[in-house]
Order: structure tokens, then sequence, then C-alpha cells
């Protein structure tokens, strides 16, 4: 992968400040111990008095050193992340980004691209998530230089490869954090749809999360092909006995499937909680999503 320059920099300050230093303070620490231990040992023809003491004066210059290096440490991670603007986590994140999550940068690339209308929005996620600068956005997930179709489309095959051996948990984030970013503004188009679906199988999810990320964002379509539309049919309606779940859509109870698809969709748009503007309301939103999606279920029989 290649890096823009300022990032080169601060890979390059990150391992000196955080891990040499600490291999370094850990390497210390054994010589140390190993000190202290020899010290002790009593050492033949020198009276019981010198032995403490020498191992006491050993033990006292060990620690003493131990405690300048570590006062040097904090120093130079302090002025690293005060030259950087950035806590310690934001520091250990970015650096995650450039060491690990830039290799997908492809994916979260095709997702922008397929939402090009909250761009805004998608940059503010991007901050979020990854404590990255607009100088790093710009390059790295919305670089206009790379126009070429072929080699993208070659770029996110092996994305997607490597992807694979993530384990569980990762690709569930990602995976959740793509769908964040093609929901932003009115919802799922097809062309959106069709690409997260398809990345699922290819991930190769078993069926319960096929299901759950179906159930999650289904809600959020904003369009279905003919097929999906004649497969959601709901036909005859008990209607008398589902006034309750008419209410909770805002509708009436003569209401079209056209109609209920619509509120369904317009009700998630204001409550689902992986959108940015329900961040602090999220225990709210998966129960109020919950409960449409009940009636939503219920209505279209």
């Amino acid at each position: 992968m290649k890096y823009i320059y300022k990032d080169q920099v601060f890979l390059k300050e990150y391992k000196e400040v955080y891990l040499q230093t600490e291999d370094t303070f850990r390497a210390y620490c054994v010589i140390w111990a190993m000190a202290t231990f020899v010290a002790s040992i009593p050492a033949a023809g020198i009276a019981e008095y010198s032995e403490n003491l020498a191992a006491a004066y050993v033990a006292f210059v060990a620690f003493f050193s131990a405690a300048i290096i570590i006062i040097i440490d904090q120093r130079r991670k302090k002025k690293f992340l005060s030259n950087y603007n950035k806590n310690k986590t934001e520091a250990d994140n970015y650096y995650q980004f450039l060491t690990k999550d830039l290799v997908y940068a492809p994916l979260l690339q095709r997702a922008c691209l397929l939402n090009p209308n909250a761009k805004e929005t998608q940059i503010e996620l991007l901050k979020k998530w990854f404590f990255l600068d607009d100088d790093s956005i710009s390059e790295y997930i919305f670089n206009e230089k790379d126009n070429d179709n072929e080699k993208r489309n070659d770029d996110e095959d092996n994305t997607i490869e490597q992807l694979k051996k993530e384990d569980l948990t990762y690709k569930r984030t990602f995976i959740n954090r793509l769908f964040q970013l093609v929901i932003l503004e009115d919802g799922i188009h097809n062309d959106e749809w069709k690409f997260m679906m398809q990345l699922i199988t290819q991930l190769q999810f078993n069926k319960n999360y096929v299901n759950y990320f179906k159930e999650r964002y289904e809600p959020l379509r904003t369009e279905f092909d003919e097929y999906e539309k004649r497969s959601n049919n709901s036909g005859n309606k008990y209607v008398y006995s589902l006034k309750e779940y008419y209410t909770t859509l805002g509708l009436e109870e003569n209401a079209t499937d056209e109609e209920i698809r619509r509120a369904y969709h317009e009700l998630a748009l204001q409550h689902h909680p992986d959108l940015p503007k329900n961040a602090d309301r999220m225990d709210e939103c998966e129960k109020m999503m919950m409960k449409i999606n009940e009636a939503y279920e219920k209505v279209r029989g």
C-alpha cells in the first residue's frame, strides 16, 4: 500500500514511540531483574554487610534508571500525540487503519461511490471510525485519479479474498460500516443492496448472519425488483385484527401494498439505529424498529 508522506512519517514515529520504546523498556526490566538477582548472591570472602550493600546499590541504580526511562518515554508519547492533535485511542485507531483497515479501502470506496449524494456525511463517519483527516480521506477513499474500472474491480476482488481471512467479528463490523455508508440520505437503492448482498455471499457468512443483515437493513430499501414485489404481496389481509399495526405505521386499514412499503421505509429512515442522527438514542431506536418491523410483517400478511 502506498502511503502519502505525512502518513509515512506518522507510522515511523508511532513505531518509534510506542513499539520500539516498549521493547527497549521490557529488555531493560529483564536486565534489571537479572542484575538484582546476581547482586543478591553471596560472594565468597565478602562480609554479609558488603553483600547487602552491593545488592541494594545495584537495585537502586536499576530502579533509578528505569524511572528515568519511564519519564523520558512519557514525554515522548505526550509530544507525539500533541504533534498530531490526537489522544492515545485516536492514534491507535489511526495506526490500525493504516496498517490493517486500509487494505479494505477499495470496498469503502465502492460503497461511497454508490451513494455520491451523501459524501459529506460519509466523510464524517470515516473520521469518526478511523480518525482520518481530509487529506487521507481524499487520497484513500475519494481518489478521483483512479478511474480504471477494470483495475478497480481487480482491487475489490483481491480485497474480498483478504477480508475472508479475517475473524468473524471484524467482518461483521466491516459489513455494518459499509451498510452505514450506503443508507445515508435516502436509504438503500437496488444497486447498493445488490452490492451488499453479493459481498455478504462472497464472504461466506452463514444463514443466521445473512438473515441478520437482511432484517436489519431491508427496512431502509427504497426500491424492489418486480419479483420481490410479487413475493411480498400480502394478498388478503385480516384487517379487523391488524388495526394497531396499521396505526404503528401511520396508515389507514385500507392502505395499499405500495403505501405500506413507503410508510415502512419512511419510519425506518427516522428511527433506524445505524443512522448517524440516531447515535444518541440507539436503545430507543432498536426498540422502535422492532415495533415497526413487527407491524410491517403483520400487515403484509
